[in-house]
Order: C-alpha cells, then sequence, then structure tokens
C-alpha cells in the first residue's frame, strides 16, 4: 500500500470495526513507525469531527504508562484520523481467543494496571466510553495498555453530545443504555465485563441480536457461570463492579482496584474448604505478599517468553540476563566453569558469546537455575532449602547428562523438566516453612507419603504446586506436562518426546532419592530396585549410571562454587560427594580428569576474573580493561572458528556495553538502496526501541551523525544543549532518545559508512572514556569491520 494519510506513509492495515480501520504507518518526520487510526461516519458532520478533534487533543495531554498515547489528529478527505504510539503484539481480545478462559491470580494482574490507567484519564476529566478487550494491547511483554480514548467523553460533556450512542454494546453501563448516563461507574462496569470474560472464557452479555444485548444488559444481574475455578473472595468483587444499579457499584476505578489488591493478599490460613484452584489460587496470593516472589517470577517469564528460534531472540535473551548485573556475572562464571569450559573452547566474557558456544536452550537454562536459587533464599529456612534446592539441581544435571550417555534427544528441555520436578517443594519450604515442617512430621510419624501429607497440609501436592507456578510462569505444556510423576511400576520405553522428558526426569529424581539415602547399604538396595524400574526405558547398565552420577556430581559442584554454596555444609552435599566416591573406584580420577575429593575442602570464593576487583558496598566493580581484554579474545576465537555476522556484532555490542558501563548501546546499519542508516539492535533499557527510531539520511545534513559517518571519526558529546554544539543535535534524536552524552564509533570500508555503534549515557557529562580504553574500544570497532568484510 504506497497511499498517504496526511504526512504519514501507510504500510498495511492492522484491523477495523464498523466505523473505522486501523493501519501501520510511518512517520517520514520523525523516522518511527505509528498506528494510524481512521473514523469514517456515514453522514459527515463537520462540527461533531471538530469536537472529536478537541477531545483527542484532550487525550493527547495524557502521559501515563497503561495508555497507549496520541501523538497528532487530523482529517483526510472529510474523514478523522488519530494517529497513535505503534505497540507491537496482540490486544486482549486476540490473547483471549487464544488462551481461553485465565487462573484469576493471571486475570486479575492483567487487570490492574488497566485499572490504573482508567482511573488516571479520569483524574483528567476523561471517560473512555469504550473500554473492550480490542481496545487494550498487550506489549512484548505482556504488558496491558489501554487505547482508543479518541471518542472518549469529557466529563462535563453537554447537549446533544451526550444524546449520541458510542461505544460497543457487550460492555455498555446499564445506565448508558437506558438514559445515556455517563460517568467514572460506566467504565468500571465495562472493566468489570472485561474481567469477567478473562475469568470465564466468553463475554458476560451475549444474545442472538443487538437488542437481545442490550435487554440482558439492563434486565438481568449477571450471574457467574459454575465451575469457573472463581472463589468466594474475588466472586463479590467482580458482581460489584458489574452490578446493574450504578449506586451498587465501585463508584471509582480506584475502589476497584483496591479491592482487587486486597483479594491478592495473603490471609492468614489457608481455606478450611474450597476447591484446588482455590487452594492454589490462595497460594499465589500469598507467595505474592512476599517481595522476592514477585520478581523472581517476572525474571523467569520474561525469559520464557522470548522465542527459541528467530535472530531477535538472542538480543533479548541478553538483554533479559544483563538487567541483573549479579546474574550476568554469575552465569559467565558458570560458562567458563571446569564442566563447561572443554564445551567453551576458551574463555566466554559476554552472554552473546555464551549463546553461540553453548547454544540457547543451555543459557536459558543455566539463567533460570541462579535465578530460582537467588530467590530461594532465607536465613531462618537456608538449611532445608539448601538440601532441597542441592536435589533439584543434581536431578537437572543428572537427567541431561543420562539422556546424552543413552543418546536421547531433547536434554536441555529434560534439565528443566527435571529441575522443576521439585518446584512444588522447592517453594512450599520457602513460602511455607511452617506447613512444611508439618508436612515432614506427618511422613515421619504417620509414614504415608509425601503427596498424601501435602494434601492433608496445604489442600494440594507439590506436584500440583509445582504445575501452577510453571504454568504461571510461561513454561510450555511440553515441559509443564512431565512435571507430573510417573505411575509406579515398570517403565515402558519411551517413544513420543513427551514420554522422554517424563522419564529422564522420573529416573533422575528417583536417583536422587537414591542418593538422599543415609547408609550405602541402603542406597545399593535403592539403586538395584530404581535401575530394575527402569530397566526398559532407559538402555544403560548400572556401571554407566555411576559414572554420569559422577560428572553430574562434578558439575553441581561447579554451580555451587559459583553461587558461594558450600558443599560440605549441607547434608545432600556430603551424601553427593560419597555417592561419587563409591563411583569412581575404577576410574580414581573421574570421568573427566578432575579431583573427585572436591567437597573434602572448604569452597573458595575465588574471585571472578570478568568482574574485577571488590567494591566498598560489597558489590564488584567491572574492571573495564578485563571486560573489553576479553570480549576482544572472544570476538577473536570466534573470527577463527566460523561465524554469523550477526554473533560477532552482538559480542562487540555487549562487551561495550558491559565494560563501559553504557545506558545503551545500539548498532546501525547502512540501508543502500534508501541511502540511509537504520538502527538494527542493541542491549540496555529500551535499546531496541531506541533503535527502530534511528534512521538517517547518508546524505549531507549539518548534525554530528552525518559528520561522524562522512569523515569516519569518533565523536563523543557530552552535553547535547551545550551551546557550541547543540544546533548540531537532529531533532530526530531530540525527540527518539532520554541521553544527554554520547559517543559514536562510524564503521566505515574505503571511506564508505556501513555502519555506526552509538553509546550513551542519560545525564549531561557522563560519559568519560581513559585513552586505554578508548584504544581497547577502537579495537573493537575495528573488529567489527573486519567481521563485515568477511561476513560479504
Amino acid at each position: 500500500m504506497s497511499r498517504k494519510i496526511g504526512r504519514f506513509e501507510v504500510k498495511r492495515e492492522l484491523g477495523r470495526g464498523a466505523q473505522s480501520v486501523v493501519y501501520l504507518g510511518f512517520d517520514p518526520q520523525l523516522q518511527r513507525e505509528i498506528a494510524i487510526k481512521t473514523l469514517h461516519f456515514a453522514r459527515p458532520d463537520p462540527l461533531h469531527n471538530q469536537s472529536l478533534l478537541a477531545e483527542a487533543r484532550a487525550v493527547g495531554r495524557m502521559r501515563h504508562p497503561g495508555i497507549v498515547p496520541i501523538f497528532e489528529a487530523g482529517e483526510e478527505g472529510g474523514d478523522l484520523y488519530l494517529v497513535f504510539e505503534y505497540v507491537p503484539g496482540k490486544n486482549l481480545a486476540e490473547f483471549l481467543a487464544q488462551s481461553g478462559a485465565l487462573p484469576p491470580v493471571k486475570a486479575v494482574s492483567i487487570m490492574r494496571p488497566i485499572l490504573d490507567a482508567v482511573s488516571h484519564a479520569h483524574a483528567q476529566g476523561i471517560i473512555h466510553r469504550d473500554l473492550k478487550p480490542s481496545n487494550i494491547l498487550l506489549d512484548d511483554d505482556g504488558t496491558p495498555r489501554v487505547m482508543d480514548f479518541g471518542i472518549a467523553a469529557r466529563l462535563d460533556a453537554t447537549g446533544d453530545e451526550a444524546e449520541q450512542i458510542i461505544g460497543t454494546p457487550a460492555y455498555m453501563a446499564p445506565e448508558y443504555i437506558l438514559n445515556r448516563e455517563i460517568s467514572e461507574r460506566s467504565d468500571v462496569f465495562s472493566a468489570g465485563a472485561i474481567l469477567f470474560e478473562m475469568l470465564v472464557g466468553q463475554r458476560a452479555f451475549v444474545g442472538d441480536s443487538l437488542q437481545a444485548v442490550l435487554k440482558r444488559i439492563t434486565s438481568v444481574d449477571l450471574t457467574l457461570p459454575e465451575g469457573t475455578g472463581v472463589d468466594d473472595r474475588l466472586r463479590p468483587i467482580l458482581l460489584k463492579a458489574v452490578a446493574r444499579d450504578p449506586a451498587l457499584r465501585f463508584q471509582t476505578a480506584a475502589q476497584f482496584a483496591e479491592a482487587l489488591d486486597n483479594y491478592l493478599e495473603p490471609e492468614d490460613d489457608l481455606p478450611a474448604t474450597g476447591s484446588r484452584q482455590s487452594t492454589i489460587d490462595f497460594l499465589l496470593r500469598r507467595m505474592r505478599h512476599k517481595s522476592d516472589f514477585p520478581a523472581l517470577s517476572e525474571s523467569v517469564t520474561a525469559i520464557n517468553r522470548i522465542a527459541n528460534s528467530e535472530t531477535e531472540s538472542i538480543d533479548k535473551l541478553s538483554n533479559t540476563i544483563l538487567k541483573d548485573f549479579a546474574l550476568t556475572n554469575k552465569l559467565l562464571r558458570l560458562v567458563n566453569s571446569a564442566y563447561f569450559r572443554p564445551a567453551g573452547g576458551g574463555s566466554v566474557s559476554t552472554v552473546s558469546r555464551a549463546v553461540v558456544v553453548l547454544g540457547f536452550e543451555a543459557v536459558r537454562n543455566i539463567a533460570i537455575t541462579v535465578l530460582l536459587f537467588e530467590h530461594l533464599q532465607n536465613k531462618g529456612n537456608a538449611n532445608q532449602l539448601k538440601e532441597d534446592f542441592l536435589r533439584a539441581n543434581l536431578a537437572g544435571v543428572l537427567s541431561k547428562d543420562i539422556g546424552a550417555a543413552a543418546q536421547m534427544r531433547d536434554l536441555e528441555q529434560s534439565f528443566i523438566c527435571s529441575l522443576f520436578h521439585s518446584l512444588g517443594r522447592l517453594l512450599s519450604q520457602y513460602y511455607f516453612p511452617e506447613e512444611s515442617d508439618e508436612i515432614r512430621r506427618i511422613i515421619a510419624q504417620k509414614t504415608c507419603s509425601e503427596e498424601l501429607a501435602a494434601r492433608q497440609v496445604l489442600g494440594i501436592s507439590f506436584e500440583e504446586l509445582g504445575v501452577a507456578i510453571a504454568r504461571q510462569w510461561g513454561f510450555p505444556p511440553l515441559i509443564v506436562s512431565t512435571i507430573r510423576s510417573l505411575p509406579a511400576g515398570p517403565v515402558r520405553t519411551p517413544v513420543q518426546q513427551e514420554d522422554r522428558l517424563r522419564v529422564l526426569a522420573g529416573f533422575s529424581n528417583e536417583l536422587c532419592d537414591v542418593i538422599a539415602q543415609a547408609t550405602p547399604e541402603a542406597r545399593d538396595r535403592e539403586l538395584k530396585r530404581t535401575m530394575a524400574r527402569y530397566a526398559e526405558a532407559v538402555a544403560l547398565d548400572q556401571t554407566d549410571i555411576l559414572r554420569t552420577v559422577q560428572r553430574a556430581v562434578e558439575e553441581v559442584a561447579d554451580f555451587a562454587r559459583v553461587v558461594h554454596l558450600n558443599l560440605q555444609q549441607t547434608t545432600f552435599g556430603k551424601q553427593m560427594r560419597l555417592f561419587a566416591k563409591g563411583a569412581a573406584v575404577d576410574s580414581p580420577a573421574g570421568a573427566e580428569g578432575h579431583d573427585t575429593n572436591y567437597a573434602d575442602s572448604t569452597v573458595l570464593l575465588e574471585p571472578d576474573p570478568l568482574a574485577g576487583g571488590g567494591g566498598g558496598n560489597g558489590e564488584p566493580q567491572v574492571d573495564a580493561q578485563a571486560v573489553l581484554t576479553a570480549g576482544i579474545q572472544d570476538i577473536s576465537n570466534t573470527l577463527i572458528d566460523g561465524f554469523q555476522l550477526n554473533d560477532i556484532l552482538r559480542i562487540i555490542l555487549e562487551t561495550m556495553y558491559r565494560a563501559m558501563g553504557f545506558r545503551r548501546v545500539v548498532l546501525c546499519i547502512r540501508d543502500a538502496k534508501a541511502g540511509v542508516m537504520q538502527g538494527r539492535f542493541g542491549f540496555g533499557p529500551d535499546a531496541n526501541e531506541v533503535a527502530r527510531a534511528f534512521r538517517f539520511t547518508l546524505s549531507f545534513t549539518p548534525d554530528i551523525f552525518h559528520a561522524a559517518t562522512s569523515k569516519g571519526v569518533d565523536i563523543l558529546i557530552s552535553d547535547i544543549d551545550d551551546p557550541k554544539i547543540a544546533s548540531r543535535i537532529p531533532d530526530w534524536y531530540r525527540k527518539a532518545v532520554p541521553a544527554h552524552s554520547f559517543v559514536l564509533f562510524p564503521l566505515n570500508i574505503k571511506n564508505n559508512p556501513v555502519a555506526l555503534i552509538y553509546a550513551d549515557r542519560d545525564e549531561p557529562g557522563g560519559i568519560a572514556i581513559p585513552e586505554k580504553e578508548l584504544q581497547l574500544l577502537r579495537t573493537l570497532r575495528n573488529q567489527a569491520i573486519l567481521a563485515i568484510k568477511q561476513g560479504s
């Protein structure tokens, strides 16, 4: 599509309604993608258009993270058009069409920021008037953002304007249908109808015709169908939001939000009765009350949300990990540990290089394992947590290594399946320590199974709790299903992928049960029983299994060193050591030639070669020269081994980002056909969004970007508002980037610009580059030029 609307180029249609069409467009002036909504009315009315334009201007002044802003509004051929920020992703209607009914906690978590956005609009005197799932966008992070306030009504609207019916019938408030009455409570009703739809999986008000829908809204009190899983605490909140009488409804969106917040707060006691779903929802609310659970949940969910095939996914994974300084350094130390080093072919200094060397899945699994351990620490409950975590981690490593020895597939998936097999027990031990103690007492006193004891105390088994959290964290159904235990009796040869993963998860966890036995006699007896149970499914003899266990223990020991966990201080760590020694009788040096007596000495907290010296506050300080030098060596190894150009460029950018403490680092590549430099990807907060805004001509312009690219000179701008330089900072940059200081490293081949590396800090004077670091940065830039030459 080549036509324009105003100054905006129309790329393609995104969707349409009865009176509107939404297009993906491009703003050539600000060099960014936008969304354009055109409004067509059967009878053109200039006065009505002017009224709506005035409304759009009022809405355009709103600034809230949960509201999609209006950039511009105008008329084209008698029709109105509104220009919005383009938010890639799905709208809530599309999401619900795929997902169906959502768990209550998930539905409430989506509704909360929506109510914050609506409440903000109400404070500005603006009623949305057409709140519905298709007007709620879910961005790439799953964050809801409300749009289409463009036909909202001012609180002081009067006269004929208030007589017009505007909105979508299924979400209209009864008082609006009957009396054209508009208030904050109208939006509350619409929000309640949306929450109902998320919980039930279908619209709150349906009918064979428009009149039937309207009649149902105005004359029938809404009820929840049976079997929805909505507990007795959430049900009255929902029904109050959709009360037919506005006086009985929440009077403001803020009140509705407060009620949902109270729902998410934990109770003092577990529910005595109720459905399994109610118990899970209660436990989730209680876990949310701990400050670290939302942080853990957000981090793991973000990692799981990243796709596993597209090049962009590596950028997103690296950015997600790099947000956490401690996670980055622990992950790189693990990648460079004895277990991984043979696969790495030398030191690995960036997350991007780790992905190239080990693969996406392996890096994801290491990151999730570190996150799980870092968050599940509690001084009053530390010992038992360490025991349970070591056991879960060894199960994951065993699963992967046994699968490799048996020449099975899906090895990285088997690691995460086996690790999360014990997720419910881990979470219970951390968030419900008293109940977990009670579960262990019941097992000891009644000699009953762990499952029965957990059901008696928590209302659900550890397995069910683990499955519920794994689903919330976005693990695919294949992995979630493998958390479930295998039935008793001999295990058959697996055929399907799900069967293989369940077998590996079950076998590795049962081997951990064997290792946990108190005496060598008991371990030997239980090992034979377990081997007999899996004899058909896992084609390995006892000697193979023992050697595999020894290798797995070495890897867990490497992990323990990195996360500062002393195996000598844990019962399970000592039992691992004893079992590994027994397995090493025929091979004293171990399968990989490592010292199997590692646990006889204290675990040393060796310095991180990638992080530099320690800081006064306990946080390691980055040694810029060391990180840059390691990155240069990393890139040299990659250039020698064979490479993908994008891999090299990512490693270079990440090295600069980690070493120099830049806020953002962005790579721009020349688009020869268009004659422009276009941002491709970057590291740092919103770096990829900033990259999309970088699109500037290579033809002469009297600005600093043309000076750098045309002359091939590095340029450092300490303050974009400095009078000596302010006139040479282009408008597109000021509008797209909040940074006040930046540095440019052009990549020119034969005096022709082919790429540009941009790095910034938000504050004026925020960048200082010593001479040695500058030389190393230029070496990185030259490596990028070499890679581009070789790649082309």
